[in-house]
Formats: structure tokens, sequence, C-alpha cells
């Protein structure tokens, strides 16, 4: 089954998302396609963050919602995590 692609432009103050990533250096190397332009800012979805601290999508939502997590929306409503923040969280939830 071939994985579908991310074809969601973000709105981050006046800029797109596209137009922010294309405009900022990124240290991701760049394997093409539309996925390429989510994984360059590092942005996570909320199973991928849920992956990492092994707890139910529905979890990360609900942090997102409470404040623990900033999220960044898409047009189309879903959430989006950065990889930095995710990591911060995680490596604070593991020294507490």
């Amino acid at each position: 089954m071939k994985k579908q692609t991310l074809r969601a432009i973000v709105t981050l103050g006046t800029k797109s998302y596209r137009e922010h990533v294309m405009n900022n250096d990124h240290d991701a190397p760049n394997d093409g396609g539309d996925d390429m332009m989510r994984r360059k800012d590092g942005l996570l979805t909320p199973g991928e963050v849920a992956a990492l601290f092994r707890v139910d999508p529905k979890t990360v939502t609900r942090w997102a919602k409470a404040g623990k997590l900033n999220a960044i929306r898409t047009l189309g409503g879903h959430r989006r995590f950065r990889e930095s923040e995710v990591r911060a969280y995680l490596d604070q939830q593991s020294h507490s």
C-alpha cells in the first residue's frame, strides 16, 4: 500500500507553511514530495507523537487542548506538533 502524502497548507501568521519552509534554513535532507515539506520543519501528527509517548492519539489531542503541547492547525483543522517541542516535553516527562 502506498503512503499518502500530506497536502495541507498551514497558515503561520501571514505566511503559508510552504513560504515558511522555503524561506527558512532547515537541516533535514530533501527526499522530495509534500511529505518532505512536513518533515523539514519537524511537524508530527498526533499518531506519531502518541507512538513516542506510547499513548493513544486521543491522549495527545487532550494534551493539546490542555495546553501541555502546542499544536499547529492545518487548514483542514488537523493538529501538527513541532518535533523539537515534543522531544523537549518527552525529556521533561522522563526526568520527572
